[in-house]
């Protein structure tokens, strides 16, 4: 008698098709992750413009008894809110903007009231 050693056709076409089933079902699952991150980034980068302005706002609040916002012209320049841009992020004329995909968040100011629209 023969010592057969490896695998049958059948065996690989086996092991074949389910590497393919789980390939199936890993792939868009990725791809889903991968824009969920997408949205959270955004997501965090509203938040961190967000947070500069009401900052500033505390600190007029602080400094002259009156809690003010920045102006439109005032944000238009970042940097008296945050260190650096992030990348793909542009500001001008009270719209923060996403290159990537056309994502906006709109800032208007008031003497004493703050408004923000994100749009997607």
């Amino acid at each position: 008698m023969k010592n057969k050693k490896g695998f049958t056709l059948i065996e690989m076409i086996v092991v074949i098709t389910v590497i393919g089933i789980m390939a199936a079902v890993a792939v868009p699952k990725f791809f889903d992750i991968t824009a969920e991150a997408h949205n959270a980034n955004k997501s965090a980068v509203v938040g961190v413009v967000r947070t500069a302005v009401n900052n500033w706002a505390a600190q007029k609040l602080a400094q002259t008894g009156s809690r003010t916002f920045p102006t439109v012209v005032q944000v238009s320049h970042m940097s008296i809110l945050l260190d650096e841009v992030p990348n793909h992020w542009t500001f001008a004329s009270g719209t923060l903007s996403y290159g990537g995909d056309g994502t906006d968040w709109s800032y208007t100011t008031s003497s004493n009231a703050l408004s923000y629209t994100l749009q997607e």
